[in-house]
């Protein structure tokens, strides 16, 4: 009997319904997975899943799940399990693959579970086997081609109507023609560029991975808790289009830093983005001047901010800071917003400058602050409540702080004071030391990384307060060091 490219593998056709479209914020709802093996559906998985958080109306108007109906679902750890086993070995195929791909590795994340699989992305598909059609949306092919789909927009329904996509494609172009494109989308996965035995070297531990250029140039930093399996999804990805597939076109070596533990990976994939500058790293990669958005007092008793562009930020600067921007757009926005939710006056956040009452008050949107019809107290309440999820945190602690992370061979540790990571230390498995200097100025990416960090029950453990005299003991041993 003559073997047929869908008999020669095994797929995990998956769909997700999620609350929105970024997997950092949003989360998945409805998830359902096709497991074919041998051209045939072999096992079908499908559930709602209680994402902890209201759904916009839109998304019920969307989908037709109520939230009575996702109250009710596991939450995704309960599942994480099963549709791990499901998804096992399979080449993960979806519409869009790096959509749910990237929600499905996210919710895993959550769940302190690892993903990392192949993927096929059936837009790219389509585009290659009919170039002749302008839209590739699944509506579109649906509706091209007759196919079945019980529930539209539904994660099973539009899974099934995937599958049966897939099919009809290798009826009509044949399995040999099927079989090249699908060779050629998922190539990636090869990493043509690179020395096999690059990728083979890789460990399977935390750290940071650095992916360069046929010049030594480098592309890419990024952070994983298991860094082999990380860049492996890079290359996994790039037949999706888009920048995976640009960094994979052009990656000839990878560097790997391997840390102890995620706390240490996240502050030195931070520490080498700004330092050495990824071409592609374009979010963070450079070290950019901070907009400071700091809180004063006027002679009436009436909180103003003010914003200014720093180079730097010390700790004795903290408690006068109300909170930091990268750009002074963007500032202004969060400043207009918090003046239309909290009836803030414009003129005493800085917003615009007027010897008398500012225009807000004239449409009747600012109680009289800046012209002293409104009680300060009064006033000064909604500011700070205004400002209170922003604000840089009040340190918590009398002195600094050592926080350990542990491994099998190795460990490391942070002395942190103010927010500020003075200093690290990394030890070996022959026990010697490698001490890294820090900075005592304050760096906003580091703040937010120590922030969730030590908000964390869980690493409580790992936290040692000092004593002022173990702290200025320790300090001066690592200057030494160093």
């Amino acid at each position: 009997m003559k073997r047929t490219a869908l008999s020669q593998g095994t797929l995990a056709i998956v769909d997700t319904e999620t609350t929105g479209t970024s997997p950092l914020y949003c989360r998945v709802i409805e998830v359902a997975v096709l497991r074919v093996e041998r051209g045939k559906v072999v096992r079908t998985f499908h559930t709602l899943v209680n994402p902890e958080r209201q759904i916009q109306p839109i998304i019920e108007s969307v989908t037709g799940l109520t939230a009575a109906e996702l109250e009710g679902a596991p939450v995704f750890s309960d599942i994480a399990r099963d549709l791990l086993e499901v998804l096992d070995g399979a080449l993960f195929v979806a519409h869009n693959a790096k959509f749910d791909y990237a929600f499905l590795r996210t919710e895993f994340q959550r769940a302190h579970r690892s993903f990392t699989a192949r993927c096929l992305d059936t837009v790219s598909l389509s585009k290659r086997l009919y170039p002749e059609f302008l839209h590739h949306d699944l509506s579109s092919l649906i509706a091209r081609y007759a196919l079945p789909c019980e529930h539209r927009h539904r994660a099973l329904g539009d899974a099934s109507a995937l599958w049966e996509f897939i099919k009809h494609a290798e009826q009509t172009q044949g399995s040999k023609r099927y079989a090249e494109v699908i060779s050629l989308l998922t190539a990636g996965g090869s990493a043509a560029h690179l020395d096999r035995e690059v990728l083979r070297a890789l460990p399977e531990c935390p750290g940071v991975y650095l992916l360069y250029g046929q010049g030594g140039e480098l592309l890419y930093v990024g952070k994983s808790t298991n860094i082999r399996r990380r860049v492996l999804s890079h290359f996994s990805m790039a037949s999706s289009g888009g920048s995976e597939f640009e960094l994979f076109q052009h990656t000839h070596n990878v560097e790997a830093r391997p840390t102890t533990g995620d706390l240490g990976a996240l502050l030195l994939e931070s520490r080498l983005i700004k330092e050495l500058k990824p071409i592609h790293n374009r979010v963070s990669r450079a070290k950019r001047r901070l907009v400071v958005v700091t809180r004063d007092q006027n002679a009436n008793g009436y909180a103003t901010a003010s914003m200014e562009v720093r180079d730097r930020i010390d700790a004795a600067d903290i408690p006068s800071i109300l909170t930091v921007f990268k750009h002074k757009q963007q500032a202004r926005e969060y400043l207009a917003t918090l003046a239309k939710e909290f009836s803030l006056c414009h003129k005493l956040l800085g917003l615009e400058r007027t010897a008398t009452c500012c225009f807000q008050h004239h449409l009747h949107r600012c109680k009289g602050a800046c012209v002293g019809e409104e009680n300060p107290g009064s006033y000064n309440a909604r500011f700070e409540q205004g400002f209170a999820e922003r604000r840089i945190r009040s340190w918590p602690y009398k002195s600094g702080i050592l926080i350990e992370e542990k491994g099998e061979n190795r460990g490391e540790a942070f002395l942190v004071d103010h927010w500020c990571l003075l200093s690290s230390v990394r030890f070996g498995e022959d026990g010697e030391q490698d001490v890294v200097p820090g900075t005592d100025s304050f760096d906003y990416d580091s703040y937010k990384i120590l922030l969730r960090y030590l908000s964390n029950p869980r690493h409580r453990r790992s936290v040692k307060v000092l004593s002022p005299k173990e702290y200025t003991g320790l300090l001066d041993s690592l200057r030494e060091h160093s």
